[in-house]
């Protein structure tokens, strides 16, 4: 049996990779997790209702809370693992936050919360279940294109992560020197674009090309991918695709064979993010 998980997975994309991991995988056991265990609950009832009320007896979905903000969150789901025994084949980290375009809150409140999240939290918990994970394994990071760098960084910024030498303290730098800048507003001046989502994508790709490095002796495989502009609450509904076809290129990046490590994959190949 094949051991999932998958964050933020009550809605959306990450409810639509459960769905069809369940369709897709033989025999699985996915854990769907979520901050708010209401929610999370009705999810999983959602999912079991619509294969007629219970699944076969080879997969399993389960429900637990699972905050990727809070210390204390991820260590319990951590220690409930470890309790039980657990080990992962997939870490699919698909939690993740953006604020709309005419949000209120100031530069450095956007920055803090979106980069709290995305890459701080998924950081967090990465580090709480890498231990888990299985040798030839998998993490797949659920990113978005807004983190290729292209002409919208500097050079300088660019150059940061154009080697194979920086850690994951450069990275942490990256991220705490575009919340310097945010008031007074420094940051395009200083290399950066304006978007604090933009900046945290970028360093959740870097984690993620830093993980594949890192965990290469245990053949653990880490990709970073974009789902592309899916029809989500976080996009207002803007998005042409569906969650299905957002979940495709995730579902891709967690289950083929060929999917590529330490790299940055859209529409299921691999797009340059530098």
């Amino acid at each position: 049996m094949r051991v999932f998980i998958v964050t933020g997975a009550n809605k959306g994309i990450g409810y639509a990779i459960v769905r069809n991991l369940l369709k897709r995988v033989e025999s699985s056991k996915i854990y769907l997790t979520a901050r708010d265990e209401s929610r999370g609950n009705k999810a999983v009832e959602s999912i079991l209702a619509e294969f007629g009320g219970k699944l076969d007896k080879n997969n399993e979905v389960l429900f637990h809370q699972l905050d990727i903000t809070e210390e204390s969150s991820v260590s319990k789901f951590a220690k409930y693992l470890d309790d039980k025994k657990e080990k992962i084949d997939v870490l699919i980290n698909n939690a993740g936050f953006a604020f709309d375009n005419d949000a209120k809150e100031t530069p450095i409140q956007q920055a803090d919360y979106t980069i709290g999240i995305n890459y701080y939290g998924t950081k967090r918990v990465s580090n709480a279940l890498i231990p888990f994970i299985k040798e030839g394994g998998r993490i797949v990071n659920v990113c978005s294109m807004m983190g290729k760098m292209g002409s919208v960084y500097s050079s300088e910024k660019i150059a940061l992560f154009n080697n194979s030498c920086y850690t994951i303290e450069t990275i942490d730098k990256f991220v705490e020197d575009y919340k310097k800048y945010c008031e007074p507003d420094a940051r395009k001046e200083n290399g950066y674009a304006a978007s604090a989502y933009r900046t945290s994508k970028v360093a959740e790709i870097a984690l993620t090309v830093l993980q594949s490095r890192q965990l290469s002796e245990k053949n653990i495989k880490a990709i970073a991918c974009c789902p592309g502009y899916v029809d989500t609450d976080m996009t207002n509904h803007k998005g042409p695709l569906t969650v299905d076809e957002g979940a495709e290129t995730p579902l891709f990046c967690a289950l083929d064979e060929d999917a590529p490590n330490g790299k940055f994959v859209e529409r299921k190949s691999i797009s340059q993010w530098l």
